[in-house]
């Protein structure tokens, strides 16, 4: 059974990642409750990439440390911001990496084509500080899709690894949802949007796919794909793929801090 088959219904809630679990603010007053006591308990650096008012994001450097994450949250592209990024900091710290989390505008302030290339001029904007083989891209939700697509810009360099975490990589069934009410996707856009369509043009990045084991089919279905498609490139090293038992589209997140799991692209 393919997405063109659900119902109307169906599809809105295999695209509703709430429809997994009792209450998603939950989550998202965490993200925000965290992310300020780690701003409040590290240094973190506000720093411009662009000129638009919303091209700026949050660097929190390790002392002597040349890796570096750069994190790009999640929201459906209509919520969230860098803020809510930083709460993983402290963990990554621990690990030894400079963190960069990075903000971007929302739908439909801006169309997602800006959001999209706001997110290339942020990773450009580090990559200059930053050897790339030093550098590990990590995505969640609508931000993997935001870093699957400069992975698969021809005029993007190989980086040192990538992990793509509950990610959107063919935005064809955003279309028919409420999602696009704020996206605003035609049937060509969502087209030139997907990464899935352009994945041989990438650099061989080592890449990782990840999902909890509590995630609608279609969220499953689009992160194996996605690495399905990335491996099947000539020359392209095969993605790792896992699914986390009990995790679910949010809480999944706290999995990143973890070294096993930063490792997991090498693997």
């Amino acid at each position: 059974m393919t997405w063109r088959s659900f119902s109307a219904a169906e599809l809105e809630r295999e695209y509703t990642p709430a429809s997994c679990i009792e209450n998603i603010q939950i989550y998202l007053d965490e993200y925000a409750r965290a992310g300020q006591a780690s701003r409040q308990k590290l240094s973190h650096a506000k720093l411009q990439y662009a000129s638009h008012d919303d091209s700026w994001l949050w660097f929190a450097e390790k002392a002597e440390s040349k890796k570096l994450i750069i994190f790009v949250h999640g929201g459906f592209w209509r919520r969230l911001s860098a803020d809510d990024g930083t709460f993983l900091t402290p963990g990554w710290h621990s690990l030894g990496f400079n963190v960069a989390s990075v903000n971007y505008s929302l739908c439909p302030i801006e169309p997602l084509e800006t959001l999209v290339s706001q997110t290339s001029q942020a990773i450009d904007f580090l990559a200059k500080r930053h050897e790339p083989q030093n550098i590990t891209l990590i995505g969640h939700s609508a931000g993997a899709q935001l870093v699957a697509m400069k992975l698969c810009n021809p005029d993007t360099p190989k980086f040192g690894s990538a992990i793509m975490v509950s990610g959107v990589f063919d935005l064809e069934p955003i279309v028919n949802t409420s999602v696009n009410d704020a996206v605003r996707l035609t049937a060509q856009t969502a087209q030139a949007l997907s990464p899935k369509n352009f994945v041989a043009k990438a650099k061989d990045t080592p890449m990782a796919v990840i999902w909890g084991e509590n995630e609608t089919s279609e969220f499953k279905r689009q992160s194996k794909e996605f690495a399905t498609a990335w491996s099947s490139v000539k020359n392209h090293s095969i993605a790792t793929q896992k699914e986390f038992k009990s995790r679910n589209h949010f809480d999944i997140l706290y999995e990143l801090i973890s070294q096993d799991v930063i490792d997991l692209p090498g693997a």
